[in-house]
């Protein structure tokens, strides 16, 4: 390694380990892609070894950190600060003990499909019926069909969890957790806070919610596998007015009307089974952007690929220099950011001049629709912030149970009544770690961005032709030559926070 204080060796340094660090980023991707559309088995693990033995040497920190007490060019200083970033969380991640455990239970994870009348079925039947069967008993028995994949993970879970923590104690840090956090310049205590002040909010909507189902049911019980249902039964909207095959030209034609340009909107789409409701890689962005969506129609899945697409225009449209400062989407602290860039797109699905344009649609029950789903977002953030407590208590104290604890919030949030608890295993702790409170963190910055836009451009939010070059411009073009938080507060004139998500629902 060249001496921290030779400008011009620095240069070449950072450069020449950019581009090796690019060619494995590519690589595993790849692999990530080929195993989640079932072309291979073999998974990310060959490459992610590759990729930790690249950045594993103490030296390698020592010296990025050397190299940050001195003055530099803002986009080799912003590649150096990205450069620690990437090293602490390789150190970590992609520690060879990590990597090797976390793709045992990766393969088993996405091979695995649950039963279902006495067939093997992909995950999207058991989603399905969790949001649209009335029988009870059989939206009981969806919400327990992963628990025999779930269960006999338990363990290994544990044991990755505390591998992930040691390696986190190693460089400092109390937790994985607070490692992730920090990141985002935020704190565990923090996120914790907005979770509960989320859930807090969403209770009154959620007793009412529940109150609504009981009238409905005759009072027939209130648990965990009722609320989707309970959810969409308020307002259902047929399937058949969203057909699978004319669902990306009509959404495409939906964020045209944003003032994105259709000429740099450049993925490809996949439909095929998957753990996730929808997943978008970005090997090469802004020129190789991928989506990956489960085979179906209807309007849930139509919200799921808006919020896809979203992730894809932005990172179709990232305009920043190769390869750390243009590749955000796998940069440790933007997850919150890309999700709530995602979670912004879900407006058009929402809203009630979209769905009032689609063909064949009933006026009057999709009005009804879009009035119930102004309250989504607080809802959802309420799920959101169960899904976080269970992840950052298992974190906290791993050797314990975590369900008791999200059972008793559950119970106080949602109002549930006693069931059996599900297992605490869930496919993103394995290989996503700390990232279900970007979705919670999501909801309160795509809030933000509303609050914003009315402001500057008045209502109706969609369609609006000048929302997409604004976002283009202060969000997309940087890439990862800014952090969100600060740059909210710069673009904005206000601090990330929970204020503008509370004056959102405050009318509700």
């Amino acid at each position: 390694m060249p001496s921290p204080a030779r400008p011009r060796d620095v240069v070449r340094f950072v450069r020449e380990l950019d581009r090796r660090l690019e060619r494995l980023d590519r690589a595993i991707l790849e692999a990530d892609w080929a195993q989640q559309t079932g072309r291979s088995t073999q998974g990310t693990e060959p490459w992610q070894l590759k990729r930790a033995k690249l950045l594993s040497d103490e030296r390698l920190l020592r010296w990025v950190r050397a190299a940050l007490r001195r003055s530099w060019p803002f986009l080799l200083q912003r590649r150096l600060e990205l450069l620690e970033r990437v090293l602490l969380d390789t150190q970590v991640e992609q520690h060879p003990d990590v990597v090797r455990l976390r793709s045992r239970l990766q393969k088993q994870i996405v091979a695995f499909r649950p039963r279902w009348k006495g067939r093997r079925v992909g995950r999207a039947v058991r989603m399905k019926v969790l949001r649209e069967s009335p029988s009870e008993p059989d939206r009981r028995k969806a919400y327990y069909a992963l628990e025999p994949l779930h269960r006999p993970l338990e363990s290994r879970l544990r044991e990755l969890v505390e591998l992930r923590n040691e390696r986190a104690r190693s460089l400092g840090y109390r937790s994985m957790s607070e490692m992730r956090h920090g990141f985002d310049g935020l704190s565990t205590a923090r996120v914790t806070e907005f979770a509960d002040s989320a859930a807090e909010l969403a209770r009154g909507r959620l007793r009412a919610l529940r109150e609504s189902f009981e009238e409905a049911t005759g009072g027939s019980g209130w648990h965990p596998w009722d609320f989707l249902y309970a959810r969409r039964r308020q307002a259902p909207l047929p399937d058949r007015w969203f057909p699978r095959d004319e669902m990306l030209p009509r959404i495409l034609a939906a964020v045209a009307q944003w003032g994105f340009r259709s000429d740099r909107m450049h993925f490809r789409v996949v439909f095929h089974d998957t753990p996730f409701g929808g997943l978008t890689l970005a090997p090469d962005p802004p020129r190789d952007v991928r989506i990956l969506v489960h085979p179906e129609g209807g309007w849930n899945p139509y919200m799921i690929m808006f919020h896809e697409v979203g992730h894809a225009v932005h990172s179709s449209l990232i305009r920043a220099p190769p390869h750390l400062l243009r590749w955000s989407e796998n940069v440790p602290g933007f997850g919150a950011f890309h999700e709530g860039i995602g979670a912004f797109f879900e407006a058009i699905p929402n809203s009630v001049e979209w769905l009032t344009a689609q063909p064949g649609v009933d006026r009057a029950r999709v009005e009804e629709f879009a009035r119930l789903a102004r309250d989504s977002d607080l809802l959802w953030s309420a799920w959101n912030a169960v899904w976080v407590r269970s992840e950052e208590l298992l974190y906290a104290r791993p050797e314990r149970d975590p369900m008791p604890e999200v059972e008793r919030l559950q119970r106080r949030v949602f109002g549930y009544e006693s069931s059996r608890p599900l297992s605490f295993v869930d496919p993103f702790f394995v290989e996503s770690p700390i990232y279900g409170s970007n979705y919670l963190l999501a909801s309160l910055f795509a809030s933000h961005l509303t609050r914003t836009l009315r402001e500057l451009y008045g209502d109706p939010l969609w369609p609006n032709r000048r929302v997409g070059p604004w976002l283009s411009r202060n969000w997309f073009a940087p890439g990862s030559t800014i952090d969100w938080v600060p740059h909210l507060k710069e673009v904005t004139g206000r601090p990330f926070g929970i204020a503008a998500f509370r004056e959102q629902f405050a009318a509700l």
